[in-house]
């Protein structure tokens, strides 16, 4: 078993396929001798392998598993590491939040057991978030330095190159060449020592020679990046190789050539769901048609540019980023009071004693005095805590209870935490209101508001009725999710039934229009798959849910049509035998993917005989698509 984990961990990068297929029957040997440590790393080195193909799906359920049985031996090292592994993910796909709260996590866990190593990759790791953002680089430049000085002191290769690297990309925006090269090809060498990230290192020289103006010296550099990545299938190495030949092209007026590497890169880059190297290759494509004049071409990848950017940049973005490095600032500086005040009440003690010694006859006759008054005081003062204990204890049940499931809140209570879960089979469901912003213009607010919450609580009921958990309303949007935290295996079908009273209920009410509230048209949609549920934040905390599962079934409501309850291809495949459904086909959803969805028509049961429409089209489809 240890000699499959060495494999695995000497040809991750190399042979990703050879490295999941050791870490696979390390696996399996580490259950059948019940060796929690080398099942958590078996689990570890197949999500590195699926990291270096992009596969992040793979990726976080392999790491995740990994952590919980590191946090479950109470294996700190291991935390360490798999908290920084996570957050690159995150990383990767353009969440600087998520990524930063398991960074900080990674930091404080490496500080706890002084692990050098850890500290500083966690550090680099940090300071990649704040390069993110031009008016944080300062900060940035603060972490990299203090990680490459760690680094040099352990003699670490791979750590040396990640933190030079990171360095030359700050010299490098601050316009100073030379100096950003002379980290770029230390960084080379440390890499080419340990059989690290070349690709990147390559990339970062091809960049500068291509800023100073040498537009055929940075495309060997960007050439030769691309070369090491494509030998070790490194789709995302790939796709940034590519971002910079086509950078370069654009730079020297090879417009046509920078169309075609900018597409090139565009696919790896979703495939890979890297959301940076996407927001590149449009920002590309935005230029270069706009050079060639194709104003439409322009406009198109401009737009895709426009909404991709808000997604990576948002004010709500910086402000998470901010608050988590304020928190685990306050939670450092509470450590170092904490031993402040042990060491002041020692001290105390000493001084007390001495005075105790040097007047015990005054001492005995005050300690007498304050011990009788203390009783009563402490009496007085324990009863009436007590009741107030038990009147917030009462109070903050009903509120657990109102905003987490039952299992959840009994979880948090016991624990003071909720573990996240996977569930294998869910059903989410997303509604909105079509022209809600238009009401929301012409209506006063008190009336809106009103009126959501009419629908909302009908909702509520409906919801609950087919054992689905409501998750949250986001203006006008609401979102439920069947299957969970009970695993119900019918839930795609009760979800149905549930949508289907939901759009009778609206339907109802124009019809009959109550006095004072709002008649809306409303769409729906839900999909079925996997997804990750957790409790997240520490006040105004919320239960929610992730996952692939999660953003086809916003697709899919988006994509639907007023009084109409649209399904993926993954729902159809589960309630084909309980409902009348039309296959609309492929349909663009957002970011130009291209999904199978389903109109929902009616429930079987009203003509058995009738078969779905659109079944004879249906062909099996991968849950990446």
């Amino acid at each position: 078993m240890r000699i499959l984990l060495e494999l695995s961990t000497q040809t991750f990068r190399s042979d990703p396929s050879a490295a999941i297929s050791y870490a696979e029957r390390a696996r399996l040997l580490a259950r059948e001798i019940d060796d929690e440590t080398s099942l958590a790393y078996a689990l570890k080195n197949i999500g590195l392998a699926y990291y270096i193909t992009g596969d992040y799906f793979q990726v976080l359920e392999n790491w995740q598993r990994s952590l919980e049985i590191f946090e479950s031996i109470n294996d700190r090292l291991g935390i360490s590491n798999l908290t920084s592994n996570i957050g690159a993910v995150y990383f990767n796909q353009g969440d600087d939040p998520k990524a930063l709260e398991y960074y900080l996590r990674s930091l404080q866990v490496s500080e706890q057991i002084n692990d050098s190593l850890r500290i500083a990759t966690a550090l680099n790791n940090i300071g990649a978030v704040y390069f993110n953002d031009t008016s944080t680089h300062d900060r940035a430049l603060d972490y990299y330095s203090r990680s490459l000085t760690i680094s040099e002191q352990v003699g670490d290769p791979e750590a040396i190159g990640t933190s030079a690297v990171n360095l030359g990309e700050i010299y490098l925006d601050k316009g100073e060449f030379q100096r950003a090269i002379l980290y770029f090809e230390k960084a080379l060498a440390a890499y080419e020592q340990s059989g690290g990230n070349a690709p990147y290192a390559l990339y970062n020289l091809g960049k500068t020679y291509a800023a100073r103006g040498d537009y055929r010296k940075a495309l060997e550099y960007h050439r030769r990046a691309f070369a090491v990545a494509d030998a070790r299938d490194a789709r995302l190495e790939m796709a940034t190789a590519l971002v910079g030949i086509g950078q370069t092209q654009l730079l020297s007026q090879q417009y046509d050539q920078a169309v075609g590497t900018f597409k090139q890169a565009l696919v790896l880059a979703r495939e890979v769901g890297s959301l940076i190297r996407i927001r590149d290759a449009f920002e590309g494509l935005t230029e270069a048609y706009a050079r060639q004049a194709n104003y439409r071409e322009a406009f198109r990848y401009q737009s895709l540019l426009n909404s991709i950017r808000d997604t990576l940049y948002t004010i709500e973005k910086d402000n998470r980023i901010q608050g988590l490095q304020f928190k685990y600032d306050i939670e450092k500086k509470e450590n170092q009071i904490a031993m402040l005040n042990k060491d002041n009440a020692l001290k105390e003690v000493q001084i007390q004693r001495a005075l105790t010694l040097r007047n015990l006859l005054y001492a005995v006759a005050i300690f007498l005095t304050l011990t009788v008054a203390g009783v009563f005081y402490q009496y007085w003062f324990a009863k009436k805590s007590n009741r107030l204990i038990q009147e917030e204890r009462n109070r903050s049940e009903r509120i657990l209870l109102n905003i987490l499931p039952s299992d959840t809140a009994e979880e948090l209570k016991q624990n003071g935490y909720v573990k996240a879960k996977r569930y294998e089979r869910a059903t989410v469901l997303f509604t909105d209101f079509k022209r809600f912003t238009e009401f929301a213009e012409h209506y006063p607010p008190t009336e809106l508001v009103k009126s959501l919450d009419y629908f909302f609580r009908a909702f509520d009921e409906i919801t609950s009725r087919y054992q689905m958990e409501k998750i949250k309303t986001i203006g006008d949007s609401y979102m439920c999710v069947g299957g969970l935290p009970v695993v119900d295996e019918n839930n795609p079908v009760n979800a149905i039934h549930a949508a289907f009273e939901m759009v009778e209920f609206v339907k109802r009410v124009k019809m009959e229009q109550p006095e004072g509230i709002i008649p809306f048209e409303m769409r729906v949609g839900l999909s079925t798959g996997p997804v990750v549920a957790g409790v997240v934040g520490t006040k105004k905390f919320q239960y929610d849910i992730w996952g692939p599962t999660v953003n086809i079934a916003s697709r899919m409501e988006t994509c639907s049509e007023p009084g109409r309850i649209n399904i993926s291809v993954f729902t159809y495949e589960l309630v084909r035998e309980h409902f009348a459904c039309t296959y609309r086909g492929r349909v663009e959803a957002k970011n130009g993917e291209q999904l199978k969805m389903y109109f929902v028509d009616r429930p079987l049961a009203e003509d058995p005989n009738i078969e779905s429409e659109g079944h004879e089209a249906q062909t099996s489809v991968s849950p990446r698509n």
